[in-house]
């Protein structure tokens, strides 16, 4: 289980699920809760138009025993950079090991 501590609401964080937890491998977002239990994400996007964050549609929550990894960007790393460079990347990476490449952008 992950140290509560290292990951707190307004940190991005892209996470690597457990085969079979959820529809995708991977999700990217924003924190909002953080407990004993697991961790509820906002799911967010970068918006290249407004270049800011963008897409605040539905929250995810998911137990720390359902979560395989996660790349996590802190308030003293560039949001820009992790959601529109990192993360992405990260995100096709971990679909390609599981050969569910899909079409997002």
């Amino acid at each position: 289980m992950a140290k509560i501590q290292a990951i707190q609401p307004g940190y991005c964080v892209a996470v690597h699920l457990m085969p079979g937890t959820a529809p995708d491998n991977c999700y990217i977002g924003m924190v909002e809760i953080v407990d004993e239990h697991g961790i509820l994400i906002n799911l967010v996007h970068w918006d290249d138009k407004l270049d800011m964050l963008g897409g605040y549609t539905e929250s995810l929550f998911v137990p720390w025993v359902n979560i395989n990894s996660m790349l996590i960007s802190t308030e003293r790393q560039p949001t820009r950079r992790f959601m529109t460079d990192r993360a992405r990347k990260w995100r096709t990476q971990i679909e390609t090991l599981h050969g569910t490449a899909s079409k997002k952008k």
